[in-house]
């Protein structure tokens, strides 16, 4: 039966180091509780033993736990220069934990869909992904590129790509939900900012948001003045009439109730 105290002992260490292992505990114990070598002849359990039966990381656990949001975050600003993820660009920029420690306890392909980022040469299951992810990559650029401009801006999936799986720039725009220019434009068109919005609009000045999320967008501002103070909705009524009713100064409202 092991004791108590040192049940309580092994705890206070875990919770204060993250893990316990026998140099932690030798180093840490202090003169009251007996040495990891004197515990195995007491209770004919090793230290390991007595740690595992009463599931208290060791190390590698407690690493293999610490290091995942790391390996993500690394990720992610990789990505944010690079526009892609490799292991040799990951082992270049000399991160830790190391691609292969991430390949071995996480996966790679996981803590990269974790991180929301693209693989250097990744594969495509089908065209149905192709589409899918130019939605989304027309969607955070914000505005229709020209075929072009999306060449030069070299995002992803590349035309090269998209023509493997038997798209046109056009067809591949349209599929995803988008229409692309049939001559010379002077004002590009739009994707709406609104986060589940992907309507393509054309702007008459500085709009972000398409026709009807901004209506939505209004109707909400509408209730908000129902419940405002005198002061307040005076404030607001000075600003309408001073900025107008556009769309930046409705947002800006709006961003600031």
């Amino acid at each position: 039966m092991i004791d108590n105290k040192l049940k309580t002992k092994l705890k206070q260490l875990e919770e204060e180091y993250g893990y316990v292992n026998v140099e932690l505990y030798d180093s840490k114990r202090g003169t009251e509780y007996p040495s990891s070598t004197t515990i195995k002849k007491m209770y004919g359990l090793s230290l390991l033993d007595i740690l595992k039966d009463q599931k208290i990381k060791s190390k590698d656990e407690y690493l293999i736990i610490k290091n995942r949001p790391v390996s993500i975050s690394n990720m992610k600003l990789l990505y944010l220069e690079h526009g892609e993820i490799s292991k040799s660009l990951y082992s270049e920029a000399k991160l830790l934990p190391s691609s292969e420690y991430i390949t071995k306890h996480y996966g790679w392909e996981n803590i990269a869909k974790e991180a929301n980022v693209k693989l250097a040469n990744a594969q495509y299951n089908s065209k149905e992904d192709v589409i899918k992810e130019l939605k989304i990559i027309i969607k955070e650029l914000g505005y229709i590129p020209t075929s072009k401009e999306y060449e030069s801006l070299r995002l992803k999936p590349s035309q090269e790509t998209l023509r493997k799986y038997g798209f046109t720039f056009s067809e591949a725009m349209r599929k995803s939900g988008y229409r692309t220019y049939n001559k010379s434009v002077t004002i590009k068109d739009k994707v709406c900012s609104n986060k589940d919005c992907y309507r393509q609009f054309t702007p008459t000045e500085d709009e972000i948001y398409c026709e009807p999320c901004f209506k939505e967008l209004r109707s909400r501002l509408i209730k908000e003045i129902e419940g405002m103070s005198p002061q307040r909705l005076k404030e607001i009524c000075q600003r309408l009439i001073y900025a107008g009713n556009k769309q930046n100064t409705i947002l800006d409202i709006f961003n600031n109730m």
